[in-house]
């Protein structure tokens, strides 16, 4: 494993690149406040997917959040999205005019401790249409990064309040995981996105 070591931001928008389309932007100011706001408004349940023909559940639980129409199908389920609490909406609010982006949809994924986790995969739905901008609140989990050609894992540490911005193209080369690790604490993941809409 390939341990990545941030430094100064040197990139467009104070962005640390990662790997070509996968940077680090500038983390955010009151993750404090957002971490607790969030346990108060969010709601989050088991995550199903479609493995084969079996429907399993997911390490990790998750929340779909957008404007109306911003439906995302990902690993054979429709998600309709449940309207903006606050402290989501205000942070799209910020997040959409740092990133010139118009952000319209936000999955929360919940990983209440080091055994929540996400496997390897890309956000590659036809849905997609810009960046994605991920923010980690909590505790620090490691981000792998793997490609056909990068077969061992670059580890990205995303410390609370990160913003991990993602593009579309990037997808089609690079597949991402957050494995289970001994760390003790919960970590909450926004990933704000923009959705084609119905």
């Amino acid at each position: 494993m390939r341990n990545f070591v941030a430094h100064d931001a040197s990139g467009a928008g104070g962005l640390t690149e990662i790997v070509p389309g996968i940077a680090l932007g500038p983390p955010l100011d009151d993750a404090d406040q957002l971490f607790d706001a969030l346990a108060r408004e969010i709601e989050v349940s088991a995550e199903l997917i479609r493995v084969g023909g079996s429907v399993v559940a997911t390490a990790r639980r998750t929340g779909w959040y957008g404007d109306p129409g911003a439906t995302y199908t990902y690993s054979g389920f429709a998600h309709v999205p449940k309207p903006w609490p606050p402290v989501l909406a205000a942070l799209r609010t910020r997040l959409s005019a740092r990133y010139a982006l118009a952000l319209n949809s936000c999955l929360v994924g919940v990983y209440d401790d080091g055994a929540s986790s996400v496997d390897w995969h890309s956000d590659d739905e036809p849905e997609l249409c810009d960046r994605i901008l991920s923010v980690s609140l909590g505790a620090l989990r490691t981000f792998l990064l793997r490609s056909a050609t990068q077969t061992v894992p670059i580890a990205v540490p995303l410390v609370h309040g990160s913003v991990l911005v993602m593009s579309v193209e990037s997808q089609a080369i690079w597949q991402h995981s957050v494995p289970a690790e001994p760390v003790a604490g919960r970590r909450v993941n926004l990933t704000f996105r923009v959705i084609a809409t119905d």
